[in-house]
């Protein structure tokens, strides 16, 4: 079996640092314990369960919202995760009196600014994202008239007179977000559109669609909560019709999947470390029919 080892991959600097910044937290006195982690740091298991054994604590519960999380907690640091946070949520743990640390990736905080430039100049904005994704609500949290638009059809539910500028999540899909642009240009002519897909992303689902040619199946490794690792996965199927899976680790490959295989590729997502990537690899190289 030919396999080809796909880059670039893995961990993108955003989320580098938000990993390295929840370490230094950790090993620094400067910092009144216990040190929380609000929501996933990055989507990604293996990084969040190597946190926890260091001292971290990550706030993560599905049935409620971050302002909700907060409400439980009195004491200690607060780390923000690397898709930001609604400022609502800053504003409740200032507060509280709790130690906060931002772990913010920087391209979401250039969308922020580009969001705040365009509300103070009285613009409407539509905010292409996942819902309920925590980039998302962050971004939505910055001013009333904000938009969110996640699928072609929620267009028809936007209706505004005054001047609009587009934006979106920096890990959305670079494809699906092109016919997005055209039918806002359709109904709103004069909007004023800025592609935020960050580099790390862009490149990441370039090397997949120029990879996957040739290939009979591909393995991207990352969390099922991870959006940039099943827009890899939706990339590759879509524009090289190449079947490919989604797996989190080398215990997720099924045999099955194998069968009369002669030439895999092998990526992941921007919060993907690489050791989980290097075994996949390693058993699809070792692994025989």
């Amino acid at each position: 079996m030919i396999v080809k080892n796909i880059r670039p991959r893995g961990f993108c600097k955003g989320v580098y640092f938000a990993v390295e910044k929840v370490k230094e937290v950790l090993i620094s006195n400067q910092h009144p314990r216990p040190i929380y982690i609000l929501g996933y740091i990055v989507h990604n298991k293996f990084v969040v369960d190597e946190l926890k054994a260091l001292g971290a604590i990550t706030l993560d519960d599905l049935s409620k919202s971050r302002l909700e999380l907060i409400d439980e907690i009195d004491s200690g640091t607060i780390i923000i995760s690397a898709h930001g946070t609604p400022i609502e949520v800053v504003q409740k743990i200032k507060s509280k009196d709790l130690n906060l640390v931002d772990a913010t990736c920087k391209d979401v905080y250039i969308t922020h600014d580009l969001i705040n430039k365009y509300l103070v100049s009285g613009y409407d904005v539509i905010y292409i994202g996942k819902k309920n994704h925590p980039e998302t609500n962050a971004s939505l949290s910055l001013g009333k008239n904000i938009y969110l638009l996640e699928t072609l059809s929620d267009l028809k539910n936007i209706q505004t007179e005054k001047p609009i500028f587009v934006t979106n999540q920096t890990t959305f899909s670079i494809k699906d977000i092109l016919p997005i642009h055209k039918a806002i240009k359709e109904k709103f002519p004069d909007a004023i559109i800025t592609e935020e897909i960050c580099n790390a992303t862009r490149l990441r689902q370039n090397a997949i669609i120029k990879a996957n040619k040739d290939v009979d199946l591909c393995y991207i490794v990352g969390d099922f909560r991870s959006n940039n690792s099943r827009n890899l996965v939706k990339i590759s199927e879509m524009f090289t019709n190449t079947k490919s899976i989604l797996i989190q680790s080398v215990k997720d490959i099924d045999i099955k999947d194998l069968k009369n295989v002669h030439k895999v590729s092998v990526s992941s997502g921007a919060s993907t470390p690489e050791y989980l990537t290097n075994e996949v690899i390693e058993f699809l190289e070792n692994y025989t029919n």
